[in-house]
């Protein structure tokens, strides 16, 4: 238990400790009271956290179990695993942890850009091997153009990160946008990003999955792309034909991809992107930073007391909409 008795929060196993150290730490604004979920049935709990590597598998189950739940929060930011149309039946608003791993993830995408044009893994497999080696030719990032597909926390960061080294940012707006952010030089319709294309060094993959979203990446996108250009996915791995991108980096039509993420995780040991020169896998890792995890309970508790003052929540998703 975390505090005399008071609001109930459900979670996984660990929520216990975990609101226990934040009342220790002073970060929760009231007292509150874990109740571990799936397991026991938990009527008139209206809140479920989740945390950690909680499942979609899990939170089916912990429906299941709360059936007065009137509040997921996520530490998550994608929802496409999870079962919207139930949660849009049962009203259940969803939040989830927009802004977490925003930083980490940004910083990610501009050292792309960076090892993309020091040909970084290169060097890294010579080091390895001992071989002294320097007839590479190399680039620089001033004047290459970068072409964000998505601005929303993440790609809003990493833009002037990017601008600052003298990279002209076009930014995918999903929705108008009077002006565009800091950073980006051109904002392009949501309907509009092919035709920026074969212009662009770097396509940085930075969209929630949704219907409308998967396997944009094409054999078509790929195919009007600059035998230089890099793709640089730190979304979801479905928004990339696989065996389309396969086929460009067999035939070399692209420079190379840097993926955070895949269909498959963890991507198994005989996949073909493995081993490649021109392909840095991540193993669903640039959120990482010793700072995100106390952004995911600050920004719950914030939550939390919003939810028991009854003001509006940060963060919502549109459960139609995916995001």
């Amino acid at each position: 238990m975390a505090g005399p008795p008071g609001i109930e929060v459900a979670g996984p196993p660990g929520i216990e400790d975990r609101l226990s150290d934040m009342t220790a730490r002073g970060v929760l604004p009231l007292p509150v009271r874990a109740v571990t979920v799936p397991g026991v049935s938990a009527g008139n709990v209206g809140v479920l956290w989740r945390q950690g590597r909680a499942s979609a598998t899990w939170v089916r189950e912990a429906l299941e179990a709360l059936p007065d739940l009137k509040w997921i929060h996520s530490d998550f930011v994608g929802i496409n695993d999870l079962p919207v149309d139930e949660l849009a039946r049962r009203g259940v608003v969803v939040t989830n942890g927009a802004g977490n791993y925003s930083r980490p993830m940004a910083e990610w995408v501009v050292l792309a850009m960076l090892l993309a044009a020091k040909h970084l893994p290169h060097f890294v497999r010579q080091s390895d091997a001992g071989v002294w080696d320097p007839s590479l030719s190399l680039d620089e990032l001033e004047g290459s153009v970068a072409l964000f597909l998505g601005l929303g926390s993440v790609g809003a960061l990493a833009a002037p990160m990017a601008a600052a080294l003298g990279v002209e940012v076009r930014g995918v707006a999903r929705a108008f946008r009077p002006s565009s952010p800091a950073g980006v030089a051109r904002l392009v319709p949501a309907d509009q990003w092919r035709s920026q294309l074969p212009e662009a060094d770097f396509v940085v993959c930075a969209l929630p999955l949704t219907p409308a979203t998967a396997g944009m990446i094409d054999a078509s996108a790929l195919g009007s792309m600059k035998r230089t250009a890099w793709i640089i996915n730190v979304a979801r791995g479905e928004l990339i034909d696989e065996h389309a991108l396969l086929g460009a980096l067999d035939h070399a039509s692209i420079g190379g991809v840097v993926l955070d993420t895949f269909a498959e995780e963890p991507l198994p040991a005989d996949h073909p992107l493995w081993g490649r020169p021109n392909v840095l896998v991540i193993p669903h890792h640039t959120w990482s930073s010793r700072k995100v995890a106390k952004r995911m309970d600050d920004l719950f508790a914030n939550q939390l007391k919003a939810w028991v003052e009854g003001r509006a929540l940060a963060n919502q998703v549109d459960l139609i909409a995916g995001y």
